[in-house]
């Protein structure tokens, strides 16, 4: 009967490397959202907010004919 033996390298993850990495992603996020265009956030937060307002017409609509009917 043979064994056998592997040596493995094991790396461990210190809080310092950690920290790195979560460095490096927020560096590439902030970056990210840096080249993003403020006029196109308006343009978009316009268009949730017109839908935002259309939808709520049937919310009022329902509760006044469950007023209406009870």
């Amino acid at each position: 009967m043979s064994v056998n033996t592997e040596k493995r390298t094991v790396i461990k993850r210190t809080q310092y490397r950690r920290s790195q990495v979560m460095r490096s992603f927020r560096g590439s996020t902030r970056s990210y959202f840096a080249s993003e265009k403020s006029w196109e956030f308006a343009v978009e937060a316009l268009i949730f907010a017109i839908i935002a307002a259309i939808s709520t017409w049937p919310i009022f609509s329902a509760a006044e004919a469950l007023n209406q009917f009870l």
